[in-house]
């Protein structure tokens, strides 16, 4: 669905697709931002703002998510257990775990997802978009 350059919810939509991206990075704290940004478009009937708002929303969750399990099994098995020991064999495997599956594979509909927003079009993620 096209949208003119001049649609009022492309800024939200942009901002959406963004904080999502930097969530793969920094997890947690671009998710708090990221739910104001659903939470406030929520009400608002537009498919090109729920597609760049609530697809991303849900992602976000499911990588976070993930990033939290990947830590919680590198911490009991021995990792984190003291400042001198942050760096460890546990903490580094996390670490690649995260990166190889999870950042990659969200990366990439993430970054198709912005360019979309920022032409003006609805986008609908591989897994997610067929869900709602």
């Amino acid at each position: 669905m096209e949208h003119s350059n001049d649609d009022p919810y492309k800024g939200q939509a942009i901002a959406a697709e963004s904080l999502y991206l930097l969530n793969l990075l920094f997890p947690i704290i671009p998710l708090i931002f990221l739910a104001f940004v659903y939470f406030r478009s929520r009400g608002i009937h537009s498919e090109y703002l729920r597609s760049h708002t609530l697809q991303p929303w849900i992602a976000a969750l499911i990588s976070t998510t993930l990033f939290l399990v990947i830590n919680l099994v590198a911490w009991l098995m021995g990792g984190y257990s003291s400042l001198e020991n942050l760096v460890s064999i546990h903490s580094l495997v996390a670490l690649e775990v995260y990166t190889l599956l999870v950042i990659l594979p969200f990366l990439i509909p993430g970054l198709f997802a912005i360019t979309k927003a920022m032409s003006g079009q609805a986008w609908r993620y591989p897994l997610i978009g067929r869900f709602l």
